[in-house]
């Protein structure tokens, strides 16, 4: 029987009809109308942990946006914020002073983590115990625009030290601090979790100093609040209502991943190197604390103050031009 015209048409919408609506399908049309934000997402961090979490979840389209991942190292993702490459993604309080003091306007959108996370290492073997015996020693340490680095140089300025006079720095990424610890290039390393847990699990080193603590004495206070959503202060001013989205997502997100292990699981090898049941276990258990707590709200007053006295601190210690101090309250999105 020869189909009509009439019937092919009411075949290929049926067709289109069953393909829109079969379960597991990719259903860009549903989706069309909601705005695409290129999102900027390291490729070795929680940070990137949670945007993963976000997408997969689909945390961006249930608040009303779809966000585009761009993975790259941290540097790289700051850097193509910076130039205008993409509008959202990881920020630093420390980067983001810096650039608008380049007159690169780059705004604060929502915190992600605290200072918990980071370590200074050493050999199981080698005679170091404080971070004051390295002096004078190498320590591979991550890049000058990671909050770990800005952190380091903080706390360490705060007891009349200079980490680049008083160390040999040996500047690198994520995979590059593990590979010259191993090669036995540099004495120590400054690394963030769940990478720490993958150098400590190998047995062949142990920690000297965790930051989060030290910084938690001096700077006495019990949230620190780094990894940002910083985002183009143009394109924010274009997109308030955008921006609340993202906030909306990104703190659902936070409340998601610290307890979701399997996600953990999904991603230890991929964003941290992690294998091994126990070891990935031990991972998770270790980055659950660091996140924000599930109930912590942004705007929040106290905190707000507390990471604005940090920078002006950081003007006081010569980290950054007394300049900067202008620019400090219109930092961060309201």
């Amino acid at each position: 029987m020869m189909i009509t015209r009439i019937n092919r048409f009411r075949l290929l919408v049926l067709a289109a009809g069953l393909f829109l609506f079969a379960p597991g399908l990719s259903v860009p049309a549903l989706s069309a109308d909601l705005p695409v934000v290129e999102f900027g997402l390291p490729s070795g961090g929680v940070f990137g942990l949670g945007g993963q979490y976000m997408i997969d979840k689909k945390l961006d389209r249930k608040n009303g946006f779809v966000a585009k991942a761009r993975w790259g190292g941290v540097a790289n993702v700051e850097r193509l914020i910076a130039i205008g490459a993409i509008p959202v993604g990881l920020a630093t309080v420390e980067s983001a002073l810096r650039a608008n003091m380049k007159g690169i306007p780059l705004k604060l959108v929502q915190p992600y983590m605290r200072t918990m996370h980071n370590y200074l290492l050493v050999r199981k073997d080698s005679p170091y115990k404080t971070i004051n015996d390295l002096k004078g020693k190498s320590i591979a340490v991550p890049r000058e625009v990671t909050s770990a680095y800005n952190l380091f140089d903080f706390m360490m300025r705060k007891q009349g030290v200079s980490i680049e006079k008083d160390f040999q720095l040996k500047k690198l990424g994520a995979a590059g601090i593990i590979a010259v610890m191993e090669k036995g290039e540099v004495e120590a390393a400054l690394h963030w979790e769940a990478h720490v847990t993958r150098m400590l699990a190998t047995g062949k080193y142990r920690s000297i100093a965790k930051l989060g603590d030290v910084i938690t004495q001096v700077l006495n206070k019990d949230i620190h609040m780094f990894g940002w959503v910083g985002a183009q202060e143009t394109w924010a001013k274009k997109n308030p209502g955008v921006v609340g989205k993202i906030r909306a997502a990104w703190q659902e997100m936070i409340a998601g991943v610290q307890n979701d292990p399997e996600h953990f699981r999904k991603y230890a090898k991929k964003i941290f190197g992690l294998e091994g049941k126990e070891v990935v276990d031990l991972g998770y258990e270790r980055v659950r604390p660091f996140l924000l707590p599930a109930d912590f709200k942004w705007p929040n007053p106290k905190n707000l103050a507390n990471q604005k006295q940090y920078l002006k601190d950081g003007i006081a210690l010569g980290i950054f031009p007394k300049e900067a101090e202008a620019q400090i309250d219109g930092l961060f999105v309201p």
